[in-house]
């Protein structure tokens, strides 16, 4: 059993900087083929995923949230790719823009903070 564990680390390790790996608006646009395709969904998807942990953790330590979303509100990979490439036409973003710098700020102009003292 230990063998195993200690083996699934090292995979795991081993294969961590293929993962960590940033993906572009060009290639997210026109991947090379389906195995892409897939990967770049599953990026996608835990890019929202780190961006909601991370507005749950500062909203729970008393921060400013970087987006305000309806709690309710549970996002598929579609409206997480249609908020992202909304996001790149609005900036009229280039093909080596970051997709997950796209994601948040299309997450920001979709589901904006109201402004202390606002409204």
């Amino acid at each position: 059993m230990t063998k195993w564990i200690v083996s699934a680390c090292f995979l795991t390790l081993a294969a961590a900087p293929a993962a960590a790996a940033d993906v572009r608006l060009e290639s997210y646009r026109n991947p090379k083929n389906e195995t892409f395709r897939i990967f770049n969904h599953m990026y996608l998807d835990g890019a929202r995923g780190g961006m909601m942990a991370t507005n749950a953790w500062l909203k729970s330590h008393g921060g400013q949230q970087m987006f305000c979303m309806p709690e309710t509100l549970a996002l598929s990979t579609e409206q997480t790719e249609e908020i992202m490439l909304k996001s790149a036409e609005k900036r009229s973003a280039k093909g080596d823009w970051l997709v997950a710098s796209l994601l948040l700020w299309g997450l920001q102009d979709t589901y904006p903070c109201e402004k202390p003292g606002g409204r």
